[in-house]
């Protein structure tokens, strides 16, 4: 009879890893414009200037020149702690790994979340 149970431990799948750290990232991503589209969207009427802008455009344009290089360096980190961890620990679920390495960016999207809300 066929078998196709496998031979010795399960490795990791790199790209099952990046495919989740992906995914955390356009979660990130989501939630920053989630919350900005929760800020009032209207501008100040009193405004005479011709660069009035509403508080949720200056969220999202703050977002766009902070938030994004910011997060292209937790990319960064991200993808140097993944190949770590696939490297050290080829047993661990893609799942995990692809978690684990996205922590960056939720530290990005905190501290985002701290500077809107303050």
């Amino acid at each position: 009879m066929l078998s196709v149970t496998p031979k010795g431990p399960r490795k990791n799948n790199l790209g099952r890893a990046l495919l989740h750290l992906f995914l955390w990232y356009a979660a990130v991503v989501f939630a920053f414009v989630a919350l900005a589209y929760t800020l009032p969207g209207t501008g100040d009427p009193d405004c005479q200037d011709t660069s009035c802008a509403s508080l949720r455009e200056g969220v999202l344009v703050a977002g766009l020149f902070y938030g994004g290089p910011a997060l292209l360096v937790a990319l960064l980190v991200s993808l140097l702690t993944l190949g770590l961890i696939v490297a050290r620990r080829p047993q661990s679920p893609a799942h995990r790994v692809g978690f684990v390495s996205s922590l960056p960016a939720f530290l990005v999207l905190a501290a985002g979340i701290c500077v809107v809300l303050r």
